[in-house]
């Protein structure tokens, strides 16, 4: 009810104004969504986005790709505005506020963590960001609102198992190889075009062979030396140079060199010191060896412990907040008009 009267006393000012004021006069506020009996307002989505705005303006060059870029920052906005929004009305609903005193906690822990004072802090936020300081208090104020309602929806309903851990773990470990660069070495046997089935198959036999060998810890620098076709590693032992996994930062930055995809997929289920199978390709046969890989971060499952349960529940936390949002959306009238 609350809600509705907030939205005819608006009406209201809005009539006043348009009694009073001569037309060319008038700047009458654009509304971009409405949620419930909310309103969100050009205005409001023009200063959520302005740090995210200059971030486009500073990387994308002026013209439709930037406008392209800028459009999506709207969007992407204004769907964090209506998810807050509807956060906002469930804390009224159920009581929950957030105090001054909290908002100068979280400040204070941040612009320790930072070794900072909070005259500090919010003037870094400003030179970096474009945020006066009550636009960074209006946004720490909606975190720690955030946290705890999400803390209020699951208190009591987050398990987390040995098992749960170790698989983390895991999948951390296989997506950090996917960034970590790595040095291979290739022996290429070449199969000329048109050769006989019968030359095929000793290409194919010998490259099984120089497998064997080099599985069996024979020299793989000097086997490619003798045997490979590919003459500007031959004579460097087969040694392709540090690569960069596809899709990693410093491939798509042009920072390292990129193996195809079906070679590195052989690589990447290698240990440093170990040999591919033989690969077959449109020219030939070839045998990988990983020689190294950059080292991970994470020396040991016990160290990686801490971090591991942290991003579980983190994980945790978001699948229960998209789930919760999803509710609210559903039970909630939204009229977006971006």
């Amino acid at each position: 009810m609350r809600s509705r009267q907030r939205l005819v006393a608006l009406g209201l000012v809005l009539a006043a104004a348009l009694a009073q004021q001569p037309a060319e006069a008038i700047v009458v506020e654009r509304i971009v969504a409405v949620v419930g009996d909310d309103p969100i307002l050009l205005s409001e989505l023009r200063a959520r986005a302005k740090p995210f705005l200059l971030q486009v303006q500073q990387r994308v060059r002026p013209g439709a790709e930037q406008a392209a870029a800028e459009s999506q920052v709207f969007k992407d906005t204004l769907e964090v505005m209506i998810d807050q929004k509807l956060e906002t009305q469930a804390a009224e609903r159920a009581g929950v506020t957030v105090t001054p005193e909290e908002v100068e906690n979280a400040f204070r822990n941040i612009a320790a963590a930072q070794g900072l004072t909070t005259a500090e802090l919010f003037r870094e936020a400003k030179a970096r960001s474009a945020l006066t300081e009550q636009e960074y208090r209006d946004e720490i104020r909606r975190q720690i609102l955030e946290g705890k309602m999400l803390q209020l929806r699951v208190k009591g309903r987050v398990r987390i198992t040995e098992d749960d851990v170790k698989a983390m773990y895991e999948r951390t470990l296989r997506e950090e190889r996917k960034r970590r660069d790595y040095r291979p070495a290739w022996i290429v046997l070449q199969i000329i075009p048109g050769s006989s089935p019968e030359a095929i198959a000793e290409r194919k036999q010998l490259a099984a062979e120089l497998m064997t060998r080099a599985r069996a810890g024979e020299d793989f620098a000097a086997l490619a030396r003798a045997y490979s076709d590919e003459t500007n590693t031959r004579d460097v032992g087969g040694d392709l140079g540090i690569r960069a996994p596809v899709g990693s930062p410093q491939a798509l930055q042009g920072q390292r060199p990129a193996l195809a995809p079906d070679f590195e997929n052989a690589v990447m289920a290698l240990e440093p010191g170990q040999v591919s199978n033989v690969i077959q390709v449109d020219k030939g046969l070839v045998i990988l060896k990983l020689l190294s890989r950059q080292p991970s971060r994470y020396t040991t499952y016990e160290a990686a412990k801490p971090e591991m349960v942290q991003r579980l529940q983190t994980e945790i936390l978001d699948k229960a907040k998209r789930k919760w949002l999803d509710e609210l959306k559903k039970r909630t009238h939204l009229d977006v008009r971006l």
